[in-house]
């Protein structure tokens, strides 16, 4: 073949070989063609089928206005389109609430103000803090009294002037009151107030009623704060929604049989309905691995950023469309759209070969293409190169002289179709039950997180998408009921370790003779109830996520934790969530979704007829709708064993093995088929073989020579895979078992 750049220097005698061509193609006949050739319905012309030739006149170039487009290296672009919205992340919107109830005494922002976190943003007048601060001032003062008793009381100990049980009263009242003024103490940083809040109560100097700080969780812009002086408000009341729109995340919903080709660092292509003129990029930074069971939409995400020290253009609610590029970055030859011919089974370009003042000459290229979009056709390698020129403009007219009278495929073709062709043999096709079904989990596969206590969102620790493990950090909630746990557990420490040294003390006081024996049995049994309420707290306390690393730091520094944490029940990936900083929530309400895809499920629905036929064990096939040609073996595993009353089915779970190599996700949609008897082998074709017009079924038979017949079969048993041939088709002949259906096209054509 003569390489480009020398067919687009068109060499002179190329040329006068083409003036030859085209004085003998005139002097024959312009009305017929001679052996060979096909004369076109323009003065001039002549075609050469064995060649793959045209040759035009300029008269006859100019009449059917064929125009050319140069072959070049593109890089392809496939998309996929998908709707998307604008959200604030989870850890930029907070909101900020009061932990007492009481009257507003002061507001500091407005609705629209830039605020800091930890800035204070109103004040709250609370009787209640007013009783807490009263209890311990109370405590403060009994706890610094006692201590003046206790150092009297040991200095006359030591003088031997005062009986060792009066000691032992006062050491243990000094304890009691010691410990009041701590719980007393934590009580009131739970409410809000700070370390030097609490220690200037102590002080000597009159007392003022303290106000409760309201503080922002988060930096931001408050954006609601319908709020006025005076105001009385709940504890834990939504009284200021604060929004950090610095970033936004992208919420791109991909149908169900597109979030296979979706891949985290693919490009993203953003229009917003606000923005209609332009165009934003991103990449795909998150791809959930879960579909809706109502929408059957997967989502990923994409990041968003707002420009520093300007008007947001990126807005919480916004709409748009998504376009998600998924071919790799990796130049082909391109041409026009309009410069392919023929169908999936012939594609082929015509090649400008020469075009001078006397004759233009176009050749036949049969080519395999990669991509096809509106714009371009991507080819794969093959006989046009970079810089060749086809026709584009005019040229069905010139196509339409190269019909194949054969059904024959180029190598180009075979790739077009992806053509496989195989020997008929024996096989055992299957009676089968076909089921509908979806992608599902097993019960210890899937977690919904919740909190045992009512209690504020704090602090969120998990990301979208994040695969975690059993007992990672995935938030944090503070709240009064909580920390009121905690100084459950204080308190009861502190009166254990108190009752054990009574206890100590009475034992040497009735070994002395000292102390009654019934004085000495209560104080055990004072001290083994300590004991058991301080374990019992421990308990409630890991039961709601804390550690024992957390349980020795509140014991050991006597200081109740400000927040406690929600752990993952198990391992997977988090899959929802949809709360908010600040937030208050209900006890068992849920906060996250885990799902653990390592083992996959199938929920398959049968029929009242078919339930008989189910039964636990048995081999299952099973088809996700969105990746017919991915088969992945299973076996039922459960039965419901009772029909619905509405729709008459029974559920069966089908478990995936290997879980689907990670190509499965939840609520996808299923097909399943369920084996019930095997046949004997006999003659079976793939069911992509079989071609179907009207009643009758075809395949097409491959010949030495590469020509494709089309053969009339009688078909018998058929299963998910393979169908029986009665008639028609004898062992080891060559079949197209698979790109028949397009075969089945072209053969329109040569018809």
């Amino acid at each position: 073949m003569t390489h480009p750049a020398i067919r687009r220097g068109y060499p002179r005698s190329h040329a006068l070989i083409v003036a030859v061509m085209f004085v003998a193609a005139s002097a024959t006949s312009r009305a017929s063609a001679h052996e060979g050739h096909a004369a076109l319905p323009a003065k001039g012309s002549q075609v050469d089928r064995a060649k793959g030739t045209i040759v035009l006149s300029p008269e006859a170039h100019g009449n059917l206005g064929v125009a050319t487009a140069e072959a070049t290296l593109r890089e392809p672009v496939e998309k996929v389109l998908a709707y998307a919205s604008l959200v604030v992340p989870w850890t930029q919107h907070a909101m900020a609430s009061s932990r007492l109830g009481g009257r507003i005494a002061a507001l500091n922002v407005k609705p629209g103000q830039e605020v800091k976190a930890g800035q204070v943003l109103a004040e709250i007048e609370s009787l209640e803090l007013e009783s807490l601060q009263s209890e311990f001032v109370n405590a403060h003062n009994d706890a610094r009294l006692s201590t003046k008793v206790l150092e009297q009381a040991e200095t006359l100990d030591a003088e031997q002037v005062i009986a060792r049980r009066d000691l032992y009263e006062s050491r243990t009242k000094h304890h009691e009151n010691a410990d009041a003024e701590t719980i007393t103490r934590n009580k009131l940083l739970t409410a809000g107030l700070s370390d030097d809040d609490v220690d200037s109560l102590a002080a000597d100097s009159p007392r003022k009623l303290m106000s409760l700080p309201v503080r922002s969780p988060i930096a931001g812009a408050v954006i609601h704060a319908d709020l006025a002086v005076g105001k009385v408000v709940e504890s834990s009341e939504h009284l200021f929604e604060i929004v950090d729109l610095s970033k936004m995340w992208v919420r791109i919903g991909v149908l169900e049989r597109d979030i296979h080709r979706i891949e985290v660092g693919q490009k993203v292509r953003l229009k917003l309905t606000a923005y209609p003129d332009k165009a934003f990029e991103s990449t795909v930074k998150v791809k959930t691995p879960y579909i809706d069971p109502e929408t059957h939409l997967g989502v990923v995400w994409a990041d968003l950023e707002n420009p520093a020290g300007q008007e947001p253009i990126f807005l919480p609610g916004l709409y748009g469309q998504a376009e998600i590029v998924i071919s790799a970055p990796k130049k082909m030859l391109a041409v026009p759209a309009t410069a392919l011919f023929g169908d999936q089974a012939g594609r082929y370009v015509l090649v400008e070969e020469a075009a001078n003042s006397r004759a233009f000459e176009y050749r036949k290229r049969d080519v395999a293409v990669s991509l096809l979009t509106p714009e371009f056709a991507y080819l794969l390698p093959g006989d046009v190169f970079a810089g060749d020129r086809v026709a584009t403009t005019g040229g069905h007219e010139l196509a339409a002289y190269f019909f194949p009278g054969v059904l024959r495929l180029s190598s180009a073709g075979a790739k077009n179709i992806d053509l496989r062709v195989e020997a008929a043999k024996p096989r055992a096709a299957e009676k089968i039950i076909e089921l509908d079904g979806n992608v599902d989990l097993p019960p210890e596969g899937r977690a919904t997180v919740s909190t045992q206590l009512p209690g504020v969102l704090r602090k969120i620790v998990a990301r979208r998408g994040q695969a975690v493990q059993a007992g990672d950090v995935l938030a944090e909630i503070t709240g009064l009921e909580i920390q009121d746990l905690q100084l459950q557990l204080l308190k009861a420490q502190l009166r254990s370790e108190l009752l054990l040294a009574l206890l100590k003390s009475r034992r040497e006081l009735s070994a002395e003779q000292n102390l009654a024996a019934r004085q000495l049995w209560e104080t055990e049994s004072q001290y083994r109830a300590a004991v058991n309420d301080r374990e019992t707290a421990r308990r409630k306390l890991q039961a709601i996520g804390l550690s024992e690393a957390d349980i020795r730091t509140i014991l050991s520094e006597q200081r109740v934790l400000d927040s406690v944490p929600i752990r993952a029940p198990i391992s997977g990936a988090v899959v929802r969530f949809d709360k908010t900083l600040g937030q208050s929530l209900a006890a068992q309400e849920p906060l996250f979704e885990i799902n653990d895809l390592s083992t996959v499920w199938v929920e398959a629905y049968v029929a009242e007829r078919a339930a008989p036929h189910v039964r636990l064990g048995q081999r299952a096939r099973v088809r996700l709708v969105a990746q017919p040609d991915a088969v992945f073996e299973g076996v039922v595993v459960r039965s419901s064993r009772t029909l619905g009353a509405e729709n008459r089915t029974l559920s069966a779970w089908i478990e995936i093995k290997g879980g689907g190599g990670g190509r499965i996700q939840r609520n996808m949609l299923a097909n399943v088929a369920l084996p019930i008897r095997r046949t004997a082998p006999s003659l079976a074709v793939p069911l992509g073989a079989v071609v179907r017009e009207s009643i009758r079924s075809y395949v097409f038979v491959q010949h030495e020579d590469g020509r494709f017949e089309r053969r009339l079969v009688r078909t018998g048993l058929a299963d998910d895979r393979f169908v029986q041939v009665v008639s028609g088709l004898k062992p080891g002949e060559m079949i197209a078992v698979r790109g028949a259906a397009d075969l089945q096209t072209a053969y329109a054509s040569v018809r």
